[in-house]
């Protein structure tokens, strides 16, 4: 039978990414079913009783290995775009400030306190609408 191992999309890194930060179990009633199939299929993700999602050893293993391949390689294609540099630029900034932040942090955003990973998830968001419109 063939091997063919079907790399990750962009959901799935993201709900990794989201356990990875997390102190604790995440509510699955919350999250995209469909992601969630996916990374349990794969063995990435545990849910227990409850509907409460954990990440396991695997899941952990391979968010390592794509955060520290994307921080290795920024330039992984060239860029030619100046739109496309931008968003290149802001998800290399993005994932930096990413690995400084501690868990559960919360930053200022004008007068207002906001969970830090939700500002880094908009952030992430902009880089990938600014790198799409190029």
């Amino acid at each position: 039978m063939n091997n063919l191992v079907v790399p990750l999309n962009e959901k799935q890194v993201d709900l990794l990414r989201h356990l990875y930060r997390q102190t604790g179990p995440v509510l699955s009633d919350h999250l995209d079913g469909r992601v969630v199939r996916a990374l349990r299929s794969r063995g990435m993700v545990e849910e227990k009783k409850g509907g409460w999602l954990t990440l396991t050893d695997a899941g952990r293993a391979e968010f390592e290995k794509v955060r520290r391949r994307r921080v290795a390689s920024p330039h992984a294609a060239e860029v030619t775009n100046s739109r496309a540099s931008r968003a290149e630029a802001i998800i290399r900034a993005i994932e930096a400030l990413e690995l400084a932040l501690p868990r559960d942090a919360e930053v200022m955003v004008g007068d207002m306190p906001a969970y830090a990973d939700d500002v880094v998830q908009g952030l992430r968001g902009y880089a990938r609408q600014l790198g799409r419109s190029s």
